[in-house]
Order: structure tokens, then C-alpha cells, then sequence
């Protein structure tokens, strides 16, 4: 009688093995209909579930944050928009939703001011997305070593002139985005930015919890991370203001 019990966990052990794995795909497609039904703390944990498996994608980030802005998870939602932005930084929609969770949050921080310079040179690497600007330089590579083996190879002085301007072109060309895809891939793996994720937190000036109090931040503000001590991380805001914060309180984008 103690046999059959036995018998039956395993057989259900055995089935269970047998049943085929949901793939990300019909992951990502039942988390979106969780969505588009309003069950976006569903929808949100499934996204979740997703990320944690080791899936990641700008799509799959927005998805997220969007679910997150849905439940009323302002920090969470920027965290993840953020994050979003960094693979797909030219993306209208992204940065239209990020704007908008922007103005939810409670503090209103200036931007200190920054050479022109910079804003073009954002701009620049912001135009392709990561992938986009790979595949381009290695065009650009493939180009060059055409307009090499051209040179080598013309019979003529006229088409051996052509390869060489055409090759000093294309290398200018191939330095400048490959300079602008390493500046890129350090914007993607910077961890020197972070969200604050409490929804109200004390910055110190020093980073003792007895310190003095330097001024307030509220959820969902974005910080730079330019020091750690313990359990305390010096930041930056965009105004240009320093303190120190617990590390709790904010989670690196």
C-alpha cells in the first residue's frame, strides 16, 4: 500500500520533466497580455521573471517600466526606463515616458549648466542604437580592407590614387565611430548612476547617520555615484550638489 504514493510522485516527477519549458517568447507574449488586461502587478512580476532569467532587452526594460509606472512604482519605473535608454537611446516613445515619470516625482532638480559642446557630442552617440553602430563599424572595417587590397592591386597610377583617397576617407571614418562606439559601450556598462529608490531619504555630509543634513531627496531622482564607505555612497545631483546617502536607498542603473 506505502508502494503506490511513492509511485505516483514519481511518475509526476517524471511528467513534469517531460512537459516542454515555456520559451521567452511566450513568456514575454502572456506578460503582455497580463498587461493589456490591467493586471499590471501581474504583468510587472512576470516582466520581473523574465529579467531574472537572464532575458534582457530595451523592449522588455520599457515593458517593465511601464508596469511599474502603471502600479504607482515611480523610482522602479524610471530605474527600468533608464535602463531602457541606454540600449535604445534615440527611442521617441522611451524618452516620452520617461519625461512624463520625471514630472511625477516630487523634486524639481535644475541641470547645472555644460558646453553646447557636450550636447552635440551626446547627440552623436545617441544616434544609432549599440548594435546599429557595431554592425557599422564593421562595415567601415570591411570597407577599408577593400580600398587596401584596390590600392595593392590597381594596374594604374589614376585608380591607385582613387583607392588611397577613398581608403584615407574611409579610415578617418572608421577611427571616428569606433571612438564613438567605445564611448557608447562605456555609457552601457557605466555603474557610476543610480536612481534613489526610497521614497524619502536624509543626504549627510559626511557619512555617518550623525552627521549634519546637507539637504532631502525623494524617490526616483537620478543620482551619480562617485564614492562608497560601508554602507554610505557619495552622490552627486544634477545641480551640482554633493552628500552622502545609505546605499540602500539607491540602486545603480
Amino acid at each position: 500500500m506505502t508502494t503506490r504514493p511513492v509511485l505516483l510522485f514519481l511518475l509526476i516527477l517524471v511528467a513534469a520533466r517531460e512537459l516542454p519549458a515555456q520559451t521567452p517568447e511566450q513568456q514575454l507574449r502572456q506578460a503582455n497580455q497580463l498587461y493589456q488586461q490591467g493586471k499590471f502587478p501581474e504583468a510587472r512580476e512576470a516582466y520581473g521573471a523574465i529579467l531574472r532569467s537572464g532575458q534582457e532587452s530595451p523592449e522588455l526594460l520599457y515593458n517593465l517600466g511601464n508596469a511599474c509606472y502603471k502600479c504607482g512604482a515611480i523610482p522602479a519605473a524610471i530605474l527600468n526606463y533608464e535602463r531602457a535608454r541606454r540600449l535604445l537611446p534615440g527611442d521617441d516613445d522611451l524618452r516620452h515616458n520617461l519625461q512624463i515619470a520625471g514630472m511625477v516625482i516630487t523634486d524639481r532638480i535644475e541641470p547645472a549648466p555644460r558646453l553646447f559642446v557636450w550636447d552635440y557630442w551626446d547627440g552623436i552617440k545617441n544616434w544609432f542604437s549599440l548594435f546599429g553602430l557595431t554592425l557599422t563599424v564593421y562595415l567601415f572595417y570591411a570597407l577599408l580592407a577593400v580600398m587596401a587590397s584596390a590600392f595593392f592591386l590597381a594596374r594604374t597610377y589614376a585608380l591607385r590614387k582613387i583607392a588611397f583617397l577613398a581608403g584615407c576617407v574611409t579610415f578617418v571614418l572608421f577611427l571616428f565611430l569606433l571612438v564613438v562606439l567605445i564611448a557608447r559601450l562605456g555609457d552601457v556598462t557605466r555603474m557610476d548612476e543610480g536612481i534613489v529608490m526610497s521614497q524619502i531619504v536624509t543626504v549627510k555630509n559626511s557619512p555617518d547617520a550623525k552627521s549634519s543634513d546637507a539637504f532631502v531627496l525623494h524617490g526616483g531622482v537620478k543620482v551619480q555615484l562617485i564614492d562608497s564607505v560601508g554602507g554610505w555612497s557619495k552622490v552627486r545631483i544634477a545641480d551640482g550638489k554633493v552628500g552622502w546617502l545609505e546605499a540602500s536607498a539607491v540602486e545603480v542603473i
